[in-house]
Order: C-alpha cells, then sequence, then structure tokens
C-alpha cells in the first residue's frame, strides 16, 4: 500500500480494535502494528516531499540555464 492516508486510516483502526483486546498479547500486536503503519507512512511522506522538492530544484536549473 503507497497511499499514506489509508496507512495512517488502516494505524487508527489497529488502535481502535487493541482497546477492545482482552488478551494483552492481543492489544500489544494490534498497537505494534498500529505504529509499524505510522511509521511507513512518515517514511513514505518524506519521500514523496523529498521527490517533489528534488523535482523543484530540476525545473529552476533548467529555468535558470535558459
Amino acid at each position: 500500500m503507497e497511499d499514506p492516508r489509508k496507512l495512517r486510516e488502516l494505524a487508527g483502526w489497529y488502535r481502535e480494535f487493541a482497546e477492545r483486546a482482552a488478551n494483552p498479547a492481543i492489544w500489544h500486536a494490534r498497537l505494534t502494528t498500529a505504529e509499524d503503519l505510522e511509521r511507513e507512512a512518515d517514511r513514505l511522506e518524506k519521500t514523496a516531499a523529498r521527490g517533489h522538492a528534488d523535482r523543484t530544484r530540476k525545473a529552476v536549473k533548467q529555468t535558470d540555464d535558459r
């Protein structure tokens, strides 16, 4: 999954269902999964932002070179 918004939505679902878990191991596993999904969403957003900045720099350089 490559959409950070969807990953955050799924993380929220795992957090919500973690609260309902009667078993501490299941609670922990769901919270861990939610944290992993949030980290992946952060990574994807940073990668996208870095790619946007790189494209902007290239466009400015090409304009300057004219």
